[in-house]
């Protein structure tokens, strides 16, 4: 079945082209070419939401901040002419999972797309456990003993990564070439955007210190008393 994508951007010279072309890859798209109009859609199911910043009516972080509260959303790939380090973790902190500045390869577009949907379905797959602590892919929720909390995808992807490996250091590198599907990034302080609001949850949880940095080598996730 093929994968859903959202895009939503009123400039119709960027968004038909853009969609003819994931189209061609195989995949359903849809187009939403205002804010109200891509509000009215974004509550359906997709696997994925194409997010042009500068939209006439309604901004895209209000957008993005929407569409996060609802109880079953995909990951969010931003569009935008900002391209500042303090705009970039903004949005990271705002709950994108992806970002790319225009004027955009389409070639990049592409291969971002394929990761994200990508790592997306691998986490929804399967259920990680350690402890007393379980991880739902398919509804992103996290249970630690009798509470719970609802992570983003990227979230989700990162704390994949550890539960999969307790007590394993694992690099930035690490997390990025299995969270984000890259090999190298010249910034990867967005992992560290990522990682903090994530520890906050963890934290809520009172897990917070399960996830520790370990200086010059990256990160690793283990229950205090095996440290």
């Amino acid at each position: 079945m093929a994968s859903k994508i959202l895009i939503i951007e009123d400039e119709a010279d960027l968004a038909i082209p853009l969609a003819e072309n994931l189209r061609d890859e195989g995949y359903h798209v849809e187009i939403a070419m205002s804010g109200e109009e891509g509000r009215r859609k974004v509550v359906d199911h997709w696997d994925l939401v194409i997010l042009d910043l500068m939209l006439p009516d309604l901004s895209g972080e209000a957008l993005l901040n929407y569409y996060k509260q609802q109880s079953d959303y995909a990951p969010v790939l931003i569009l935008t002419a900002r391209s500042s380090l303090q705009d970039k973790l903004q949005l990271f902190q705002e709950g994108c999972d992806d970002y790319l500045t225009k004027p955009y390869i389409y070639e990049e577009l592409r291969e971002r797309v394929r990761a994200l949907l990508r790592r997306s379905q691998r986490v929804r797959k399967q259920k990680f456990l350690y402890e007393d602590m379980s991880l739902d892919p398919s509804t992103f929720t996290l249970i630690a003993g009798e509470s719970s909390t609802v992570l983003t995808p990227k979230e989700a992807s990162i704390l994949s990564l550890f539960l999969g490996a307790p007590g394993r250091v694992i690099s930035r590198k690490e997390i990025l070439e299995n969270v984000w599907g890259l090999s190298h990034e010249s910034d990867t302080n967005f992992i560290g955007v990522h990682l903090f609001n994530l520890r906050k949850k963890l934290t809520d949880l009172k897990r917070g210190s399960w996830l520790q940095t370990i200086r010059s080598s990256g990160f690793v996730f283990i229950k205090p008393e095996s440290i």
